[in-house]
């Protein structure tokens, strides 16, 4: 519970006490037995009147404004303030000795327990209940009305541990209202602080993949030039390098709208094409006439989200550099072949995963003894990681090269539909 909802719950409390006791008062003033005059008894009944408006309307409001958190305080006050005043200025209005308890004495309890709702510690509450108990105790010596002195004794017993259970109680629970907001408002700063360490990654991530993928490609491909035609490759790398960092630039981080497998299977194979031109790519007929503006997503068809789709591209086109780069023998590059699909998991039509293997047939490395390479570590598993994907490289010398890539979809319902990229060959 909120301490909003903690004022709430006690204003309706307090609310419900004093109207516990209107039967009492009612019964005294409509008989006739209060033994005081209209003019003090009205005023009186007004005030209670007043305090429990401001009762019932703190009880019901809805906003937790500024003023609404110190809107309690008015109506409790007043609750202690008109009980203790009601009973020291009752024997200088009463006509004289009381043939019935004056009930007066029945709004003991409230003001009691107002005053230990009113204060924020239990001795606070006790030195309020002492001084409602020494008018009490005028009241008794007035003469106005007498009780034996053992029946005094329990009555001031009861308001004592009236006050203490009220106190206790009521500390309790405005502890527990504090904890809560604070372990929620620590909760909602921890999520705010993780959703933007995420995204700096994120963005972290997309920057270092394209400064690998495309400026130090082009570096490394300047640094080994030895003729006019490798020169020509630096620098068509070059360009291509300060155009992805222009679009970049422009476009930001990738959209929020997810897109369909067929659609997304599509983009992928049209990147890897788009880096090695002389690649030969089979894909799957559900995907090799879809576009970007095919009829949007049906009820229940997995979905890839953007930033999902734009890790998996980057990641797939490094790992098909990496086999060409690293996985030739003798000169002769490897055969590369690359597989899309995706797949439903478990039970009730989950959304499931679209996968990418990357599978060449070249030199290979031992994966326990060799270092990763920056391509690898950066822009194949790290951008899959941020999105929440897996990556995993298979190899051993002389059998060649898998590096598998799966990321989640969304969406659920209806069977996965794959598609299938194959016979990539560089």
């Amino acid at each position: 519970m909120t301490q909003r909802g903690v004022r709430r719950l006690l204003a309706l409390v307090l609310a419900l006490a004093v109207v516990s006791v209107l039967p009492t008062v009612a019964t005294n003033v409509a008989g006739g037995r209060s033994g005081t005059p209209a003019g003090w008894t009205v005023p009186v009944l007004l005030g209670y009147a007043a305090v429990m408006v401001g009762l019932l309307r703190e009880a019901l409001r809805r906003n937790d404004s500024a003023s609404g958190s110190r809107g309690l305080d008015v109506p409790v006050w007043g609750l202690v303030v008109l009980g203790d005043l009601a009973l020291a200025t009752f024997p200088a209005v009463s006509g004289g000795t009381a043939e019935d308890v004056p009930w007066v004495l029945s709004l003991s309890p409230v003001t009691v327990g107002a005053g230990a709702v009113a204060v924020p510690s239990l001795w606070g509450a006790l030195a309020l209940t002492a001084v409602h108990l020494a008018l009490r105790l005028a009241l008794q010596l007035s003469g106005v009305w007498t009780v034996p002195t053992d029946v005094m004794a329990l009555e001031t017993i009861g308001l004592v541990v009236i006050a203490i259970a009220v106190s206790v109680a009521v500390l309790a629970v405005r502890g527990s209202a504090r904890q809560l907001e604070s372990a929620r408002g620590a909760a909602e700063r921890a999520a705010a602080e993780a959703a933007a360490a995420e995204a700096v990654e994120r963005e972290n991530s997309r920057w270092d993949g394209i400064v690998h993928d495309d400026v130090l490609a082009s570096l490394s491909l300047t640094a080994h030039a030895r003729d006019e035609a490798d020169r020509e490759r630096a620098r068509q790398a070059a360009g291509r390098a300060l155009t992805s960092i222009a679009r970049e630039t422009e476009r930001g981080p990738a959209g929020s709208t997810p897109v369909r497998v067929p659609v997304a299977v599509r983009r992928i194979a049209d990147a890897v094409r788009g880096q090695h031109p002389q690649v030969e790519l089979v894909l799957d007929p559900a995907s090799e006439h879809v576009s970007d503006a095919s009829p949007g997503p049906v009820a229940a068809e997995p979905l890839l989200p953007a930033e999902a789709l734009e890790a998996l591209q980057a990641a797939t086109v490094e790992a098909c550099r990496n086999a060409v780069r690293h996985g030739a023998r003798q000169g002769v590059p490897p055969t590369v072949r690359v597989r899309v699909r995706s797949t439903a998991t478990g039970n009730g039509g989950a959304a499931g995963r679209l996968s990418v293997e990357v599978r060449d047939d070249g030199a290979g490395f031992d994966t326990r003894r060799a270092t990763p390479r920056l391509g690898l570590a950066v822009s194949v598993r790290r951008r899959a990681a941020v999105v929440g994907g897996r990556a995993l490289v298979r190899s051993a010398p002389g059998v060649g090269t898998v590096v598998l890539l799966s990321v989640p979809l969304t969406g659920s319902g209806a069977p996965a539909v794959g598609g299938a990229v194959s016979g990539i060959r560089s």
